[in-house]
C-alpha cells in the first residue's frame, strides 16, 4: 500500500470534513477484524454509510475482467476500495484531501495492490491506462472527471458512475445535516443531463437504478424491469431525517398510475460507460439480501433466461450450501424445484408463467372469498402430501425456539420437511402443477397451518382487497396466529441483521441511549411474561388443591390424616 503526496497542495485542499468524519476514524483505528461488526450501536447513519460493506453492493455482482487495473476517482471513505482491490490486480485511488486520503492508508494498510494519490484532479499526471474508471459522488464537476478518465480509460475499457438523480424521490426532501438543512437538489444531476453530457463525448452508455440509492443499494434495477407494487416496499428507506414523507407511498403511486416514471424519480443512477458500442448483458435486476446477518447473506442476478444466487461473503458460503442440499431434497420427496446449481451458484430457470399467489388474486375476483378460500386448500392438502405427516412431538420447532406448547399446538398437522418459505410468490403453477424456488429454510416438525399462515401473511398483492384476519378466520387458524407471530418473529430473529432490519423498516435511527431503552423494555416485558405465567401456574395448582379437597376419596381419609398428623408432633417432642 502506498500513499503519494507528490500532487498534493494544502492551500487547495478545502473538502469539508463533516461531524461523522471523527467517528469513522476512530473505528477504522480500533484495528477490529470487520468495522461492520462494530455499527450495530451505531446511530449516525452517515457512519453507518462509510464503513458497511452495503455500499459494495453497486459493483460486487459486475464481472470484471482477471488481472485488471481500476481507476478510483473520489475516492472519499474507501466505501469501495476494498471491493476494487479485491477485482483488481493493480487499484490507484484519488482522493483531494490528505486526511481522507491518510484514512484510507489505515483503513487498507495490509493491501498491498493499491496506491492512494492525494490531490485536485487537475493537478495529477499520471501515465497508465485502465481497464475501469469508477466515479462515485460527483455531480457539479462531473464533465471535469468524466473528461479525466477519458483520457486514462484504455480503448476497450469501461467507465462506472454513481451519482443521485436530481429528480429522484428523495431530492424533494430537504435534510437535516447537523444544524443545517440542505437540499439534495445540490448534490445530484438529471437523467437527462448527465446523458446530454456523455453524448457530447462520443460515448456510450447503459444506465441502471439502485434502490434505495447508490449509498446503500438493496436492489438495482435496469430499462428492462421495473419495479412492482408487491416488491417496492422492501427496497427503500434508510435516512434519519425528521420529515412528514411517505417515500414508499410517493413510489407506489408513481408505479400504480405509470410505472415507466419509476426512470424519472429513481433517488440514483449507475451508468456503466465505454468508447465503444456496449455488449449486450440481458441482466434483468440484482438484488440483496441487506437485512440479513452476514452467514446468511446472498445476491442474486437475474437475465432473461436464468436467475443465478451467489454467496456475498465467506460467511455466507455454508448457507449457499444448505441451499444445495435443499434443492437436493426436494427433488428427492418428489416436489419440483425450478433450481439447480453448480460449484458457485444457484441456478433458477426464468420463469414467464403465473406465480401462485397471482392466480390466488384473479380467483378472488372472480369467485370471492370461497373461491380463494376453495384453492388455498388445494394448495394445503398438496403440502400435506408431499411434506410427509408425522406424528406430534414435544421435539418440534416451537421448542426449538423457547415457545410453550398449547393443548391446541398439539393437535395441528406436523411434517417432517418444514420448507417453511413456500409461500405463494415463491411458486409458479405450469401445466397445473406447482414449481417452487427460492427455498432456502428448513426445519423439522412443523405444521402445516404455520407454513400456510406465512403465505398468507407475506402475501402482499390480496391485502388490497381484503385483511388477513378474514383468511385465518375461513381456515379456522385464528386461535394460533398469536403463537404463529411469535414463532416467526423467533425465525426472523434467528437470520436478520437488526442494524439494517431497523434502517429498512424505520424512517428513524435510535441513539445509544434509545437502543438501551428499548432493550430494557424487552427484557421487562420478558420478565413480565415470566411472571404472568408463574401466577396462571400458581393460580392452576391451587385449582388442582381445590378440586382434590372437595373429593370424596380426600373427605373420607380426613380422620387418618389427623392421626398421621398427631404421630408427626409427638416425634417432634
Amino acid at each position: 500500500m502506498k500513499l503519494n503526496l507528490e500532487y498534493y497542495k494544502e492551500e487547495l485542499d478545502n473538502k469539508i470534513i463533516p461531524e461523522e468524519f471523527e467517528a469513522v476514524l476512530e473505528k477504522i483505528n480500533s484495528n477490529c477484524v470487520s468495522f461492520a461488526d462494530t455499527l450495530d450501536t451505531e446511530s449516525n447513519i452517515n457512519t453507518i454509510l462509510a464503513l458497511s460493506e452495503i455500499r459494495e453492493n453497486l459493483l460486487n455482482w459486475y464481472d470484471f475482467k482477471s488481472n485488471c487495473k481500476i481507476l478510483e476517482l473520489n475516492a472519499n471513505y474507501g466505501e469501495l476500495t476494498g471491493l476494487l482491490c479485491d477485482k483488481a490486480e493493480r487499484v490507484v485511488s484519488i482522493e483531494s484531501s490528505k486526511r481522507y486520503a491518510e484514512l484510507i492508508k489505515k483503513r487498507y494498510e495490509n493491501r498491498d495492490n493499491l496506491e492512494i494519490i492525494s490531490g485536485e484532479l487537475q493537478n495529477i499526471k499520471i501515465k497508465e491506462s485502465f481497464d475501469y474508471i469508477v466515479i462515485v459522488g460527483i455531480a457539479n464537476e462531473i464533465e471535469k472527471y468524466i473528461d479525466f478518465a477519458k483520457v486514462h480509460l484504455k480503448d476497450d475499457g469501461k467507465i462506472f458512475i454513481a451519482v443521485n438523480n436530481k429528480f429522484g424521490v428523495k431530492s424533494w426532501i430537504s435534510l437535516k445535516e447537523g444544524k443545517n438543512v440542505v437540499s439534495n437538489f445540490n448534490i445530484a444531476i438529471s437523467e437527462s443531463k448527465i446523458k446530454e453530457i456523455l453524448e457530447l463525448n462520443n460515448l456510450n452508455f447503459r444506465f441502471y437504478y439502485p434502490l434505495p440509492d447508490y449509498k446503500m443499494p438493496n436492489i438495482i434495477y435496469t430499462k428492462t424491469y421495473i419495479p412492482n407494487l408487491s416488491n417496492i416496499d422492501r427496497d427503500l428507506i434508510y435516512k434519519d431525517e425528521d420529515v412528514n414523507f411517505g417515500e414508499v407511498d410517493a413510489y407506489r403511486t408513481i408505479l400504480s398510475e405509470d410505472a415507466t416514471k419509476f426512470y424519472d424519480y429513481a433517488n440514483s443512477f449507475l451508468i456503466e460507460v465505454s468508447k465503444n458500442k456496449l455488449e449486450e448483458n440481458f441482466i434483468k435486476f440484482i438484488t440483496f439480501s441487506n437485512i440479513r446477518k452476514d452467514e446468511y447473506r446472498i445476491k442474486t442476478i437475474i437475465n432473461n433466461e436464468s436467475v443465478y444466487k451467489y454467496n456475498v461473503n465467506n460467511k455466507s458460503l455454508s448457507h449457499l450450501n444448505n441451499l444445495k442440499e435443499n434443492v437436493d431434497l426436494l427433488k428427492e420427496i418428489n416436489i419440483n424445484s425450478l433450481d439447480r446449481y453448480d460449484d458457485e451458484k444457484i441456478i433458477s430457470e426464468y420463469c414467464n408463467e403465473k406465480t401462485l399467489d397471482r392466480i390466488l388474486v384473479d380467483i378472488y375476483l372472480k369467485d370471492g372469498i370461497d373461491g380463494l378460500i376453495g384453492r388455498i386448500k388445494e394448495y394445503i392438502e398438496f403440502l400435506k402430501q408431499k411434506l410427509q405427516i408425522i406424528e406430534y412431538s414435544d421435539n418440534n420447532i416451537f421448542s426449538k425456539y423457547g415457545i410453550e406448547i398449547t393443548d391446541e399446538l398439539k393437535n395441528l398437522t406436523y411434517v417432517k420437511y418444514g420448507f417453511w418459505d413456500l409461500i405463494f410468490q415463491n411458486c409458479f403453477v405450469i401445466d397445473n402443477d406447482y414449481y417452487f424456488y427460492d427455498q432456502e429454510w428448513l426445519d423439522e416438525n412443523i405444521p402445516v397451518e404455520f407454513i400456510i399462515y406465512r403465505a398468507i401473511l407475506y402475501f402482499n398483492e390480496i391485502k388490497r382487497y381484503i385483511p388477513d384476519e378474514v383468511i385465518f378466520e375461513k381456515l379456522e387458524y385464528t386461535n394460533n396466529v398469536e403463537i404463529f407471530k411469535q414463532l416467526d418473529n423467533k425465525l426472523q430473529e434467528q437470520i436478520r441483521k437488526p442494524l439494517f432490519w431497523h434502517i429498512h423498516t424505520k424512517r428513524e435511527l435510535k441513539t445509544k441511549e434509545e437502543q438501551e431503552i428499548n432493550r430494557l423494555k424487552e427484557e421487562l416485558e420478558d420478565v413480565k411474561k415470566q411472571r404472568d405465567n408463574l401466577q396462571r401456574m400458581y393460580v392452576e395448582k391451587n385449582n388442582d388443591l381445590a378440586i382434590i379437597k372437595d373429593s370424596f376419596s380426600w373427605r373420607i381419609t380426613r380422620p387418618l390424616r389427623k392421626i398421621r398428623g398427631m404421630g408427626k408432633k409427638d416425634e417432634r417432642k
